[in-house]
């Protein structure tokens, strides 16, 4: 959605080590404009552990300078940082979303990419196949996340190392959630699930419960509900409560 492998285990582990020990991480689509709210996710290091630049649908038509202190600001306190890019199901031009690749890691430094709006069908993998070599081609340790928000054709984890296999609400992950077989081959740390308009506490934390069972090692819940709930954090008590659940 708009607003909306580790192939390397050594990527992950260069990137963000000694904070594997934990089983779970919070992954953040943190498009919030540089402020209060970075704050807090910078404080919440190391169980929060990655977050997402996204200037303008992308990392617009020049650099922000205050995107450019907040990248440096965040990967200081051990966050791996990662700008987003758009690639309308393949419909893109391959062209403009390499353009953009290359424009966050010249611009921003950004330790890797956060392709959106991903197919998950094995007819359309070789399009992130391209993006992932030209990704690695310009940084070598950089990490690669696809968003399809679905589960995807095992070939997918060829093409990325961390793979946002749900995003929807709290009522899909209850009764909609399925996964193939295969998922529990690979480590928790290649999947990402993103549950949002989680009312609760409680229900916060029976859902970060689920994600453990559902083999999720990148996890994102929140109270807030479309048209955009990555425009702000969850309250208080909910935030810490989420980061001590995700952290033990």
């Amino acid at each position: 959605m708009q607003i909306r492998q580790l192939t390397l285990l050594g990527v992950i582990l260069a990137l963000a080590a000694p904070a594997w020990a934990q089983s779970q991480r919070m992954a953040i689509p943190s498009y919030i404009y540089p402020g209060d709210a970075w704050t807090k996710i910078d404080a919440g290091a190391p169980t929060v552990g990655l977050a997402i630049i996204n200037p303008a649908s992308g990392p617009g038509a020049k650099v922000d300078p205050a995107y450019l202190a907040q990248v440096k600001a965040s990967q200081k306190s051990g966050l791996i940082v990662l700008c987003y890019v758009d690639t309308n199901y393949t419909k893109r031009d391959a062209s403009l979303v390499a353009s953009e690749i290359h424009e966050a890691f010249t611009w921003y430094g950004v330790n890797g990419i956060m392709l959106d709006e991903v197919t998950n069908d094995a007819a359309h993998v070789g399009y992130y196949l391209h993006c992932r070599k030209l990704i690695k081609s310009l940084n070598p340790k950089a990490l690669v996340v696809l968003n399809p928000g679905t589960q995807v054709d095992e070939s997918y984890l060829q093409a990325g190392d961390i793979i946002c296999t749900f995003e929807s609400d709290y009522s899909d992950y209850q009764n909609k959630y399925s996964a193939p077989t295969w998922v529990t081959k690979y480590p928790a740390r290649r999947f990402w699930h993103i549950i949002l308009n989680v009312p609760t506490n409680a229900e916060m934390l029976n859902v970060v419960a689920e994600t453990k069972q559902r083999h999720a090692g990148w996890v994102y819940v929140t109270s807030a509900t479309l048209p955009n709930p990555y425009d702000t954090l969850p309250a208080e008590k909910y935030w810490s409560d989420e980061i001590m659940a995700l952290s033990h």
